[in-house]
């Protein structure tokens, strides 16, 4: 299996993860939390373990420190800028997947070339069953948002294409952008935990869920913790 073909498959698991909602008629406050808590979970431990910890791991401390402020910065900064119907929890989780689908693409591609074909394999596995149940809070955003099912869909989809495309580039300029993988994946960390702490967990504990919520953010990071034990 090509690093495309692979980071194609994971992109798209993003999509396969918003096909339920054709028949969810409505996701309640409860199951809407919960899942915002799962996602949140699933999301601190992406972007802790698997984006953040290997830059530091490798020595790149100075490219993690600046990468996760400015990752940081630049949601607060497209917060700011959005219009006031745009800001909340729900959307910016959105936008911080589109972004991290970015890095997370160039980690398949530049697996595949760097470090060999088992790595990029074993790394697609991961981010692929983390992208499903993203997938699905995705395209419950997208539906309230668009109020068509399948435009959701269709739109879950397009933003899982970004894997694919950043791995394509990361296979083809592996030799020049090599010393750019660390800080973009911090980077990513660092959009990845500003939503977390300042839009999803306020959001899924506002609404008397908090408990569930709570549960739902540890379940998504053990998920994490067990499939990264087993890959």
């Amino acid at each position: 299996m090509s690093a495309f073909v692979a980071s194609l498959i994971t992109g798209l698991c993003t999509g396969v993860g918003a096909i339920p909602i054709l028949f969810i008629k409505n996701l309640n406050e409860k199951t809407e939390d919960i899942l915002l808590g799962f996602a949140a979970g699933i999301m601190v431990f992406a972007g802790a373990y698997s984006l953040i910890y290997p830059c530091i791991e490798q020595g790149h401390n100075i490219q993690a420190v600046v990468g996760i402020l400015l990752g940081a910065f630049l949601m607060y900064y497209l917060e700011k800028k959005m219009p006031e119907d745009k800001v909340d929890g729900s959307f910016m989780f959105v936008v911080a997947n589109i972004i991290h689908n970015i890095p997370e693409g160039f980690v398949i591609g530049a697996g595949y070339e760097a470090e060999g074909k088992n790595t990029g394999i074993l790394f697609a596995i991961a981010i692929a069953i983390q992208n499903i149940p993203e997938g699905l809070i995705i395209g419950n955003i997208l539906k309230n948002i668009v109020h068509s099912k399948y435009k959701a869909i269709l739109y879950t989809f397009l933003i899982g294409l970004g894997e694919p495309l950043a791995a394509g580039i990361g296979i083809l300029t592996l030799q020049y952008i090599r010393v750019l993988i660390p800080f973009s994946m911090a980077f990513a960390g660092g959009s990845i935990l500003y939503v977390v702490s300042n839009e999803m967990i306020p959001k899924c504990h506002c609404r008397g869920n908090e408990k569930k919520a709570t549960f739902g953010f540890i379940f998504g990071f053990v998920v994490m913790v067990i499939l990264r034990g087993i890959i």
